[in-house]
C-alpha cells in the first residue's frame, strides 16, 4: 500500500515538475500568437502643412486730405454702404458744433414760446381786424366810398400792428430768422468739409494690409509659384491714423463668404488629396471645413486649393502659416494593419476561433493611417450586378490575429 502512494506521489511531482518545464521551454522559444480584442475606435488622417491664405479684398483709399474718425471696430462686419469712416477736410473745430448744437436749441425755444408771446394783445387785434372786415362788406353794399377808403387805411394799420407784435416784423420773428440764417451757414460749412466713407460692399473691415492684396487673389491662383510663396513675409502695416493724405489706404474690406487655403505639399503627398472632397484644417484654435476645388502644381511643389465660406475670427490677417490638415474622420472597429490580409482579391482578416482555428472574415476598410485601419462593424453590402449581397465581417470582441501573412485559413494556433 505504502508502495503505491509512493508511486502516486512520485508520479504526481513529476507531472508537475513536467508541466513547469513546458511553460518554461514554452515561454522562452515558443510564444503565444499575438491577438488583439476588436473594439471601437476612431481614427484621424492629420499632417501639418506650410498653408497659404488667399482671399477676396479690396482696398478702400482716402478721396481727400483731412482727419479721419473711425466708426467700425478691427475685424467687424458690415453690410454694403455702411459707414465706416469720416473725413474733416477742413477746420470745423468742436466748438463750430457746439455753436451749432445752441442755435439748434435757441430755434426750438422761440418756435415752442411763440405762441404765447403777447397772445392777449393779438386776440384783441384779431376782433379789432374782423369788426373791420365786416363794416368793409357794409360800407361795399352802400357804396360808400369815402368810408370804404378811411377802413381800409384803418385795416392795414391793424394789420401791420399785429405784424410787429407777433409776425415777421416782431422781435421774436427778425431773432428766427437769423438765427436760422446762422444755422444754414454753419450746417453747409460741415456739411462740406466731412466726406463720409462708406464700404463698398459686405464684409470684414480691418485696418492691416501686408501688400499682397492685390496679387494673392483668386482669380491668380492658376499662376502661383512656390519660389513667390517662399519670398512672403507674415508683416502688415496698420492702418490707423489721425489724419490722412490723399490717395492714403484707409481700411480695406475682405469678403468672408468664400476664402481659400492653400495647401502646400509635394507631388506624391498630392495624390492623397481627391478633387470634390472635404478636409478640415485647424486655423486660430478654430476646425473649419473646406472643399478641394483643385490641384496645382510648379516645377517643385504641389498646391491643394481648399475653399470654404466659414467665418474664423482674424482669417483676414493671417497670410501664411502652419495648419494641421485632417484629411478624414473615421470611427469603427480599430485593427492593427499588419492583421490585414488579401486572399484571391478580397481584403480580410483572421479571427481565432473558440478552438484556436484560424478564420478568415472579410472587411471593409472605412479609413486607415500606418498603424490602423477603421473597418465596418458586423455586415457590410456588396454590389454584384445590379443586386447587392451583405458580407458578414468582424463583431465588437472578436479575436484578431497580428501579422495576419503568417497565417492561413484552418491553422490551429496555440
Amino acid at each position: 500500500m505504502k508502495k503505491k502512494q509512493r508511486l502516486y506521489r512520485t508520479l504526481f511531482f513529476s507531472v508537475v515538475i513536467l508541466y513547469f518545464i513546458y511553460k518554461l521551454i514554452f515561454g522562452l522559444l515558443i510564444k503565444e500568437p499575438d491577438t488583439q480584442i476588436v473594439e471601437f475606435g476612431e481614427l484621424s488622417t492629420e499632417k501639418e502643412y506650410e498653408c497659404l491664405i488667399v482671399r477676396n479684398e479690396r482696398i478702400v483709399k482716402s478721396p481727400s486730405e483731412g482727419i479721419i474718425k473711425y466708426y467700425v471696430e478691427e475685424g467687424e462686419k458690415v453690410e454694403k454702404n455702411y459707414k465706416v469712416s469720416e473725413i474733416y477736410t477742413s477746420d470745423v473745430s468742436d466748438e463750430d458744433r457746439e455753436q451749432l448744437k445752441k442755435l439748434n436749441s435757441r430755434i426750438e425755444d422761440i418756435q415752442s414760446s411763440k405762441g404765447d408771446l403777447f397772445k392777449i394783445d393779438v386776440d384783441r387785434l384779431n376782433i379789432e381786424i374782423n369788426n373791420i372786415v365786416d363794416e368793409l362788406r357794409s360800407a361795399r353794399i352802400q357804396d360808400d366810398f369815402t368810408k370804404l377808403s378811411d377802413l381800409k387805411i384803418k385795416l392795414e394799420s391793424k394789420i401791420d400792428k399785429k405784424r410787429r407784435v407777433s409776425g415777421d416784423k416782431s422781435f421774436s420773428g427778425a431773432n428766427l430768422d437769423r438765427l436760422k440764417g446762422e444755422k444754414n451757414k454753419l450746417e453747409t460749412r460741415i456739411k462740406n468739409s466731412i466726406l463720409q466713407i462708406n464700404s463698398p460692399e459686405s464684409g470684414i473691415i480691418s485696418y492691416y494690409i501686408d501688400g499682397y492684396e492685390e496679387i494673392l487673389t483668386p482669380q491668380n491662383l492658376a499662376n502661383i509659384k512656390y519660389e513667390f510663396i517662399k519670398g512672403i513675409e507674415s508683416n502688415s502695416d496698420k492702418l490707423r491714423y489721425d489724419k490722412v493724405i490723399f490717395n492714403q489706404s484707409i481700411f480695406k474690406i475682405t469678403d468672408n463668404t468664400a476664402w481659400y487655403i492653400v495647401i502646400i505639399t509635394d507631388f506624391d503627398d498630392a495624390n492623397s488629396f481627391e478633387i470634390g472632397k472635404k478636409v478640415s484644417v485647424d486655423i486660430l484654435e478654430s476646425r473649419i471645413t473646406g472643399k478641394i476645388t483643385d490641384k496645382i502644381q510648379d516645377d517643385t511643389k504641389s498646391f491643394i486649393i481648399v475653399r470654404t465660406n466659414q467665418y474664423v475670427s482674424g482669417f483676414n490677417n493671417i497670410r501664411k502659416a502652419n495648419f494641421k490638415v485632417i484629411r478624414e474622420h473615421r470611427e469603427g472597429l480599430k485593427i492593427h494593419r499588419d492583421s490585414v490580409v488579401e486572399r484571391d482579391g478580397e481584403m480580410g482578416v483572421f479571427l481565432l476561433s473558440v478552438n484556436r482555428k484560424a478564420i478568415f472574415r472579410p472587411i471593409k476598410v472605412l479609413g486607415y493611417d500606418d498603424d490602423y485601419v477603421i473597418v465596418e462593424i458586423n455586415y457590410f453590402e456588396v454590389k454584384e450586378g445590379d443586386s447587392s449581397k451583405r458580407v458578414r465581417t468582424v463583431k465588437l470582441y472578436d479575436e484578431v490575429l497580428r501579422y495576419g501573412k503568417k497565417y492561413k485559413e484552418g491553422d490551429i494556433v496555440y
